[in-house]
């Protein structure tokens, strides 16, 4: 095998593994989205705004993910230049990513604000959304002016770190405020409890699995950036 196709297995089998994850999940969307307007009907008006501007975006996330494994795997086949740097395409697919969980994650902390009231928790998980967002956006749009993938995660270390510790940390923080508002509601009555007790089911379980793939993505950066390292210092330690 060439090492363009070596590179091409490499760098895009993720990529490639992901989109198709990624677009089995958007058909989930959509069929939620269907039940939703068929069976909230009586919804707010910006309820549905908001779920149908999310599915907006889902679309064009999806669209774009398809049209960034054609031009790495098709237009630009074991193109070495093109696999190990990013793109526009990359960086717009990831933007309107991050732009989606910007949204849900201030939907869940407006929820949360709803029934517990406090500004406090409110404000605080409305700024680690924003930093993270903010952070996200900025490594975007940095990768795209770095030479390559490799030098991006070299140089740009701290930004990718933080980013995704702030991942873990509004994750871990939004599961946990759930749950503890809504074990202080229990009322000692069967039925109310019953409930109760299936919305933190629900809540947990998503929660857990969302900060899992936190967790997962930070191990998975973490080692790359310090083989990035450590590649870097054998080779002045080679030229010396």
């Amino acid at each position: 095998m060439s090492s363009g196709l070596t590179l091409a297995a490499s760098l895009a089998r993720g990529q490639l593994i992901g989109t198709f994850i990624g677009l089995i999940l958007y058909g989930v969307t959509c069929l939620q989205a269907f039940f939703y307007f068929q069976t909230y009907v009586d919804d707010r008006r910006g309820l549905k705004l908001t779920v149908a501007l999310l599915l907006a975006l889902e679309t064009v996330h999806a669209a774009l993910t398809m049209r960034l494994m054609d031009d790495y795997l098709i237009v630009h086949y074991a193109d070495e230049t093109v696999l190990e740097s990013a793109t526009w395409f990359s960086s717009a697919t990831y933007i309107i990513g991050f732009s989606i969980d910007f949204m849900v994650y201030l939907y869940f902390t407006w929820r949360i604000g709803s029934f517990t009231e406090n500004i406090c928790i409110v404000v605080l998980m409305s700024s680690i959304a924003t930093s993270r967002t903010a952070i996200s956006i900025l490594a975007c749009v940095l990768s795209v002016k770095s030479t390559s993938w490799m030098s991006f995660l070299e140089h740009m270390k701290p930004l990718i770190i933080t980013g995704n510790v702030l991942f873990v940390v509004g994750d871990m923080l939004c599961a946990s405020a759930m749950a503890y508002y809504l074990n202080k509601r229990r009322s000692g009555m069967y039925r109310t409890d019953l409930l109760i007790n299936r919305l933190l089911i629900f809540a947990m379980g998503t929660g857990a699995l969302t900060l899992l793939v936190d967790i997962v993505a930070l191990i998975l950066v973490s080692p790359i950036i310090i083989r990035q390292n450590h590649f870097r210092t054998q080779q002045l330690c080679s030229r010396r």
